[in-house]
């Protein structure tokens, strides 16, 4: 297992923001090669909406705001991964708006959405990308997280939380890229990987 060093805690740090914005807000409710699965891992399951299930009544509020609003990133958080009383993911969607310029964070938890601010103008244009970019959901994402290291990570410590997201990365061409870490509670021991959303692919440190 190993601890988040260099470019890896730089992601862990944007993650880690993103978070702390999308889910500390949410609390109105609470490289590119294949491999086999490892032996003794089973199919990883969570209990509520996907990402991609969660985004449907989160665009449906964002085009409300503005009817230009474009995706900029999605974050959520599942805690005690890989245990049968693990939580229901919360997400949080970044909309941006071209026209006015403007960023809207809608929360979603049990189908529900809700702007948990009012949106507030951007110092800067942010990229945004379209759900046909995005093949990957959150729990095919989590599931290769889970057979790259995930599984033995859980078996090793007491309570690992898994924290994702999904935002563009510049390096790949603008696709969206998720990162996925695991983080084992009250350890300083993170394992983070990068799936291309586009292809489910592994990618390297992207930018």
């Amino acid at each position: 297992m190993a601890t988040g060093t260099g470019s890896q805690r730089k992601w862990l740090t944007v993650i880690g923001l993103a978070l702390i914005v999308a889910l500390g807000l949410l609390a109105y409710g609470q490289l590119t090669n294949s491999a086999s699965r490892p032996t003794g891992t089973t199919d990883l399951a969570l209990s509520g909406d996907t990402a991609r299930r969660a985004y449907a009544p989160a665009v449906e509020l964002a085009l409300e705001w503005q009817q230009d609003a474009r995706l900029a990133s999605i974050s959520g958080q599942a805690l005690s991964i890989g245990k049968k009383s693990g939580n229901e993911v919360k997400w949080g969607f970044q909309f941006f708006s071209p026209s006015t310029q403007e960023l809207a964070l809608v929360a979603v938890s049990g189908g529900e959405a809700r702007m948990v601010r009012p949106p507030m103008l951007s110092p800067y244009k942010l990229s945004t990308f379209s759900p046909d970019e995005w093949r990957i959901d959150s729990d095919q994402a989590l599931q290769t997280w889970w057979e790259r290291g995930g599984y033995s990570m859980v078996k090793q410590y007491t309570q690992v939380d898994a924290a994702m997201q999904l935002r563009i990365s510049e390096e790949l061409g603008s696709q969206p890229v998720w990162v996925i870490a695991g983080i084992a509670a009250n350890k300083n021991t993170t394992l983070t990987i990068f799936v291309n959303a586009s292809d489910g692919s592994l990618v390297a440190n992207p930018r």
